[in-house]
């Protein structure tokens, strides 16, 4: 059946057609605060975006209705493929298939219950029960892949990061670990909007201070202190 389908497309293709899958699937419970005055700016005042975590890509059209070009990565092939399908209607958004991490290596990576979407290099901990959101969710997999540092992803794809100067991180626990790998792109990045945890909800993930003082250290400001245990946290890059 998965050659059938490949055929298909290939043959669709020929002529400018493609397959659009209609996704039925229950929709998911975030805890994401409402996009700000501020996170609109830092998106509307970048080159592009550098989306890592992209899922399958559910902010493509706000980032298209801004005209910004898009770098997605995502780490888990089959939503990868749905991804690539889903952001090729966009003439400047391209998708990637990658785990980005702290160093080049293989490295376990666990599949969540909720549509793979809190998927990460860790599993979770107890304390998740204790979270409304997230109190029935599990890891049902566990997968080997090849983990590799932003630096060396930016360098093998040949990626011009100035053009990609707004950052999403969206990576469930191991947003240290990016950042860790990206010593050399970092420089290029303005402002970052990067998903936090106050709570240990995952085994090994970075906390909310550590975070924060890392951040601090590389030069970018908080915007607005994180209200919840589990949301996002926008910085800008300070004007030396």
């Amino acid at each position: 059946m998965k050659i059938l389908k490949e055929i298909i497309k290939k043959i669709l293709r020929i002529f400018s057609w493609k397959i659009i899958k209609i996704n039925r699937r229950k929709p998911i419970s975030y805890t994401s605060p409402q996009p700000t005055k501020e996170l609109f700016e830092a998106i509307v005042n970048s080159d592009g975006i550098l989306h890592i975590g992209g899922h399958r890509g559910m902010e493509a059209e706000n980032y298209n209705w801004l005209n910004k070009k898009v770098i997605w990565i995502e780490a888990i092939d089959e939503i990868f493929v749905e991804l690539k399908d889903h952001v090729q209607n966009y003439y400047n958004q391209k998708a990637y298939c990658a785990l980005i991490g702290d160093k080049n290596c293989e490295h376990d990576f666990y599949i969540s219950s909720n549509d793979s979407a809190s998927s990460s290099i860790f599993k979770f901990t107890e304390e998740i029960k204790n979270n409304s959101a997230w109190k029935d969710m599990k890891m049902i997999k566990k997968i080997q892949k090849n983990m590799v540092t932003l630096d060396y992803f930016i360098k093998q794809n040949a990626i011009d990061l100035k053009n990609y100067n707004h950052w999403v991180l969206d990576v469930q626990g191991s947003e240290l670990k990016c950042l860790e790998g990206a010593r050399d792109s970092i420089k290029f990045c303005k402002s970052i909007f990067i998903e936090i945890s106050k709570k240990q909800y995952y085994k090994g993930g970075v906390l909310w201070n550590e975070l924060k003082n890392f951040l601090e250290k590389n030069n970018f400001v908080l915007v607005n202190e994180p209200k919840t245990d589990h949301t996002e946290a926008l910085f800008l890059k300070k004007i030396l």
